[in-house]
């Protein structure tokens, strides 16, 4: 606790001062919020393994260790920031994940080439020097922005021979949440999704489920199998809970990683949502998150959440209308693919 209050407090969230030390109160379940919702996390207070993580990395700033491309990838917001300063200034690292992987190795890389830096794919002294003294021409968030635009540009318009991951959220052991007459949220989600494939596969697109109907993998896992796949987009369909069993409505969620976000997947949730509220559904709006399964993808990822299993009128319309859920998304999906990017 003492470990969690002192991280915190580096990050400037408030502790007050009979907490310090390792007592759990009101101000240190404030500040874990408050940390959550900067680091697009779902806001509960408590410090799971993804919290927990979260703020490890927050810890990390530029200059405090040696970067290079290891196994496992390195992750923290140094990375990010190293990603923020290479794309700003044309080096195309994608997207600002943290996670210091291929695509940013091969940016540092031609980087340093280029400004006749000792080209190791390490951020060391001599690194960090180039890049301060660029800083004052570097303008952050410009880069992955204008990447994910030209590499949409490039696409040939339409569904067919899109390669799209549609992720069933849970699986396996992990039931996610439980109907009012305990229908489970893993088995409703992967029969939305395979009618979502059916129809997908019927516009000669190229449809792909992240798992079975009783498998579960983790989140990276899935996100692994989807850059493999080499995908133009996934879609990651869940159900929202609340203790409220009257909450409702649709909500959709892209990746966002500090200030900047996924353009093409902000405007993709944008079109889900839109096509669900047409489909009947109450507007819940769209949300930039840092779940793994948008972080830890290449391409554009937008997790769906239709409605609340938790709302035993909803989740009946929800289950009598899944052809109709199914044929929503497929048309937001058409639009995404027919659209020019701004």
């Amino acid at each position: 606790m003492a470990d969690l209050q002192t991280r915190l407090e580096k990050l400037n969230f408030v502790i007050d001062d009979p907490e310090l030390g390792g007592t759990f109160g009101p101000s240190t379940e404030m500040a874990i919020k408050g940390f959550q919702q900067r680091a697009g996390l779902d806001v509960d207070g408590i410090v799971g393994e993804a919290t927990w993580k979260a703020l490890v990395e927050s810890s990390w700033s530029l200059g405090d260790r040696l970067l290079r491309l290891n196994q496992p990838f390195l992750r923290g917001d140094d990375v990010r920031e190293l990603q923020a300063q290479l794309n700003a200034l044309g080096f195309t690292a994608g997207k600002h994940d943290g996670i210091f992987g291929l695509g940013t190795a091969a940016a540092l890389r031609d980087f340093q080439r280029n400004l006749a830096v000792d080209e190791d794919g390490i951020v060391g002294r001599e690194t960090l020097r180039a890049l301060e003294r660029l800083r004052m021409v570097i303008k952050p968030g410009l880069g992955p922005r204008i990447t994910e635009r030209e590499a949409r540009r490039a696409d040939p318009p339409g569904l067919a021979g899109k390669r799209i991951v549609l992720d069933p959220g849970h699986g396996g052991d992990d039931t996610g949440g439980i109907g009012p007459e305990g229908e489970t949220e893993a088995d409703w989600v992967f029969r939305l999704s395979a009618k979502l494939g059916l129809l997908l596969d019927g516009r000669r697109a190229h449809p792909m489920l992240t798992r079975g109907p009783n498998d579960g993998p983790h989140e990276s896992q899935r996100a692994q199998l989807a850059n493999r796949f080499g995908a133009d987009l996934l879609l990651s369909i869940h159900l929202n809970s609340h203790p409220t069993p009257i909450a409702a409505g649709a909500a959709t969620y892209y990746f966002q990683g500090g200030t900047v976000a996924s353009e093409p997947g902000e405007h993709l949730a944008e079109l889900i949502l839109a096509a669900l509220i047409r489909a009947g559904r109450a507007d819940c709006s769209t949300h930039g998150k840092a779940y793994p399964i948008l972080r830890e993808t290449q391409m554009p990822a937008v997790v769906v959440e239709p409605g609340f299993i938790t709302n035993p009128d909803e989740f009946r319309r929800l289950s009598e209308s899944l052809d109709d859920l199914a044929e929503a998304m497929l048309q937001a999906l058409e639009q995404y693919f027919s659209s020019e990017p701004d």
